[in-house]
Order: structure tokens, then C-alpha cells, then sequence
């Protein structure tokens, strides 16, 4: 039997997920339903993609009786949607960040174990195969012991997004692949944050992270760059890797300690660099693969990949990052962040 699956908001995003569903197998999905309270926007995404409409997410979700409701609404809405759709027995896979704030994620984590549905958080990044094959060699030990990751997530300013700044829509990304690649907690979160052209919220994020690992993460995140740039790279001892998030191509640039006879070109160049290698990526659609994970946790009984308790760490991080910003200090991250994969772990 097909998951029935309907959509909340027909933004960008939300035409995004309905492709998405679109292209993924009929025996594998039935999309029921979107809504959406812009009638216009309504109206093209139906006719775009032969869905019916409705102006009332909860009338949406009464009439089809979906399996999954995807909630692609402003941050500002998620908690409302996503809980009248637990509550109507739905599983969820909302948008990040999970919500707008940390008892809101703490209440949806609440209600979705005590109903036994599944939570998920559109953390898209973590479903990137670069990002996935960068994760593979490092469990492998390739690296050695980790250093250093550095994100870049840089670009023009957005008008579609009023709600929030680039600290809770763009850093919530790199915050998450930070995590999943350390396997790590952050102990410690130091930031600074400007507001240039956004009328209500910051628009420069620079943040420093210090890993319960003893990895340290850098944070450079803009809506003021007039290029799109989205890259990670993570330094240990035998080199570093770089990941574009775009094109989704790895490349790992090796440490070169062996010494040259050629004591010249150690004076022109300094310290030599190593072998730069492309890594092989079997490239696929993110979000293709988020659903796949979503639908087979449903159809399995299992947690899904990136789960409530993942999307409450980051929230929590980014709390931390706001506070840091307002007050010029490094803050401490609380000890319940480091205890998540234990209660994650009990409830598999």
C-alpha cells in the first residue's frame, strides 16, 4: 500500500516537495492533498501538479486522512501544523528548523512518541551523497584524528524570507552536518552576527563551535555575498576534505610531509602541499533520499534518519549562538544536548 502523503504550504519549498513526490514511485507514495492559505499559489501548484487544493491545512488533513503530512509552511507555523497533524494521527516530516523555538520541538518530540508516530526534520544536507561519502571515510578512519570544519553557506539576500534570520533559516544546515560528521555535541558556542540589508533579522552569521570531540567548527554564513556558495571542509592529521554541497563533488587534499632537496622552492612556496584527489560520488537527489528514508521508517517501524531529538540539538545550538551574539561571550551548551543520543538510543 502506497503512504498517503499531504502538503502544507505551496511556496518555493513546497513546489520543491511536491516534485519530489511526483517523480518517487506510485506504489510507493499517494499525494492526497496540498494546501496552502495563498489562493493563487494554491491554484498553480494544483494545475502544476493535478493535486487538489485547500485554503485550510486542517480541512486538508480531515478529508484525505494522510500517513504523512509534510509541513513546508514559515518557521513561525510549524508547531501549530505539525501538531494538529500528530494529533489527527499523522506521521510528520517537518521542514528545519523543527520550530520556532526549543519548547515548541520539545512539546512535537512529546506528543509524536506518546502517540507512537514518526518525527522527522528536513535537514536535507545530511541526505547529500558528498556529505554521506565524506561521513563513510571518516568512520573508515581515513582521515585520522579531526581538527577543523569550516562552512561557507553565502549568498544574495532572499526577500521570500521575513520570518527569521540566516542564523535559524541557513546556519541550522551546517550546524546539523557538523554534528552528524563529528558525532559529536557542541560544549561550547561563540558568535557574532551583523544586519545589513534584512529589515528585522541578522543577515551575517560568524560562529565558532567547540566540539565535545575536541574539534573546533567555523560558522561563515551570509545573505549578503552576490554569489551562491555552499561548501564544508573538515582538517585532520592526513589532510582535508572539501565538499561542495552543490555540485556535490569531494575532494580531499592529502598532508605532504616529506621533505625536498629543493630548498628554494620550500623558501618560495613555504610548506608543501600534498596530492589534491576527486573522490568518486555516486551523485543523487537529496531530498529524493530524504523521502525514501522517511517513507521506509513509516513502512519499517524504524526512527528515521534525522529525527526530532537531531532538529532540538540544533535548535538548541542556535539558541546558544543568539545569546552568545547579544551578549559578546562564548555560552555553554546545556548538558541535556549530550544525553540526546541516549534517550535516542532507548527509544530504538
Amino acid at each position: 500500500m502506497p503512504v498517503k502523503v499531504a502538503v502544507v504550504g505551496a511556496g518555493s519549498m513546497g513546489l520543491n516537495h511536491l516534485r519530489a513526490l511526483r517523480d518517487l514511485d506510485p506504489s510507493q507514495v499517494d499525494l492526497v492533498g496540498i494546501a496552502d492559505i495563498s489562493e493563487p499559489g494554491l491554484k498553480r501548484a494544483g494545475t502544476r501538479f493535478a493535486v487538489e487544493g485547500y485554503t485550510d491545512y486542517r480541512v486538508l488533513i480531515e478529508r484525505t486522512k494522510p500517513d504523512l503530512v509534510v509541513v513546508v509552511v514559515p518557521t513561525e507555523k510549524h508547531f501549530e501544523v505539525a501538531t494538529y497533524a500528530l494529533e489527527q494521527g499523522a506521521h510528520v516530516l517537518v521542514e528545519k528548523p523543527i520550530a520556532s523555538t526549543i519548547e515548541e520541538a520539545e512539546s512535537l518530540i512529546c506528543l509524536a512518541d506518546r502517540l507512537g508516530l514518526k518525527l522527522a526534520v528536513g535537514h536535507i544536507e545530511r541526505f547529500n551523497p558528498a556529505v554521506t561519502e565524506v561521513k563513510r571515510r571518516l568512520g573508515a578512519g581515513e582521515l585520522g584524528r579531526m581538527f577543523y570544519l569550516h562552512a561557507r553557506r553565502l549568498g544574495p539576500f532572499p526577500p521570500r524570507i521575513r520570518d527569521v534570520g540566516v542564523t535559524l533559516d541557513l546556519a541550522t544546515h551546517d550546524i546539523d552536518v557538523m554534528r552528524y560528521l563529528t558525532d559529536a555535541e557542541v560544549a561550547r558556542a561563540y558568535a557574532e552576527t551583523q544586519r545589513r540589508v534584512h529589515q528585522a533579522h541578522e543577515d551575517l552569521l560568524m560562529g565558532i563551535l567547540s566540539f565535545t570531540n575536541g574539534a573546533n567548527g567555523m560558522l561563515d554564513i551570509n545573505w549578503l555575498t552576490p554569489t551562491k556558495i555552499r561548501e564544508i571542509s573538515v582538517t585532520g592529521e592526513r589532510g582535508m576534505y572539501l565538499v561542495n554541497y552543490l555540485t556535490q563533488d569531494v575532494y580531499f587534499y592529502q598532508n605532504d610531509y616529506t621533505p625536498t632537496e629543493w630548498d628554494t622552492l620550500r623558501a618560495l612556496t613555504g610548506v608543501s602541499e600534498g596530492t589534491m584527489t576527486r573522490l568518486k560520488v555516486q551523485k543523487a537527489e537529496p531530498l529524493r533520499l530524504e523521502y525514501q528514508d522517511v517513507l521506509a521508517a513509516i513502512n519499517k517501524d524504524t526512527l528515521p534518519t534525522v529525527t526530532g531529538e537531531d532538529g532540538l540539538a540544533v535548535l538548541k545550538i542556535i539558541q546558544q549562538l543568539q545569546i552568545s551574539a547579544q551578549h559578546g561571550a562564548d555560552t555553554q551548551i546545556p548538558s541535556t544536548l549530550r544525553d540526546l543520543a541516549v534517550s535516542q538510543e532507548k527509544r530504538v
